[in-house]
């Protein structure tokens, strides 16, 4: 019977830690589809122009434009966020730079700079909350490399 109750007990304690350790990761991203473009290059203004929609965001989570991994710097990001349901808090860059609040029926036009790094080309970052989520996430974006 010990043996049994020692057994329920480490899977309790396992099972927390596996909990915990999920929290942790942020948020999740459902349904996500992307399009991206970018042009210029060595001797001309880099450009990356985005669009994409999510079925659902939870938590907090970093959108980057692309797989672009050559992407650090100062850039100018021109973007438009909007949500079906629910809100959340967006923030630029890697710096959590406050951009504003994009909710259901409140769209959010942001025309900020923002600093992106190689370890983390998060162009922005929404959050909506722990345990909270938005729905219909539609965004399109342009950064210009200043």
């Amino acid at each position: 019977m010990e043996r049994v109750a020692g057994g329920l007990r480490c899977a309790l304690v396992l099972t927390l830690c596996v909990t915990a350790l999920a929290g942790c990761t942020g948020g999740s991203l459902s349904g996500h589809t992307q399009s991206c473009s970018s042009s210029g290059g060595l001797l001309q203004e880099r450009t990356v122009s985005c669009e994409g929609t999510a079925e659902s965001l939870g938590g907090r989570m970093g959108i980057e434009f692309g797989d672009e991994d050559d992407l650090s710097g100062e850039y100018r990001l021109e973007a438009s966020i909007s949500v079906r349901s629910g809100s959340a808090e967006v923030y630029g860059g890697d710096e959590d730079i406050p951009l504003g609040n994009v909710s259901a029926g409140e769209p959010l036009t942001v025309s900020e700079t923002v600093e992106l790094s190689r370890s983390d080309p998060v162009v922005f970052t929404l959050d909506a909350g722990e345990g909270e989520r938005v729905d219909g996430l539609t965004y399109s974006g342009v950064i210009t490399r200043r």
